[in-house]
């Protein structure tokens, strides 16, 4: 889907007139339908007001989709909780001495 077309959906979804969205950009409805019938683009300054007032993104309005979109996936382990004895003596190393004085300096 083009430009001129998301224009024309976004605005009927919401159920706004042609003269509403020129008047929340302060601009002519003729260019409002310039814009829906691709004879002409706005530019990056009404473009940005546009998004705003149809609550989606520069990238939906324009391209249609959320391309660059960061998706995140975490992948745990199925046994994400369960350590194992060397993580245990890893953070735990320190005991060593107090085991080694029991052990050695029995009285």
């Amino acid at each position: 889907m083009n430009l001129e077309n998301r224009l024309k959906e976004l605005r009927e979804q919401r159920q706004y007139t042609q003269d509403d969205v020129a008047e929340f950009l302060n601009i002519s409805r003729q260019s409002v339908s310039k814009w829906e019938l691709g004879k002409g683009y706005p530019d990056i300054e009404n473009l940005i007001r546009l998004s705003d007032l149809y609550e989606v993104s520069l990238d939906k309005l324009i391209r249609g989709e959320e391309k660059y979109q960061k998706k995140e996936v975490i992948n745990l382990p199925n046994n994400a909780n369960r350590k194992s004895i060397g993580d245990f003596l890893w953070n735990y190393w320190w005991l060593i001495f107090p085991v080694l004085g029991m052990l050695f300096f029995r009285s």
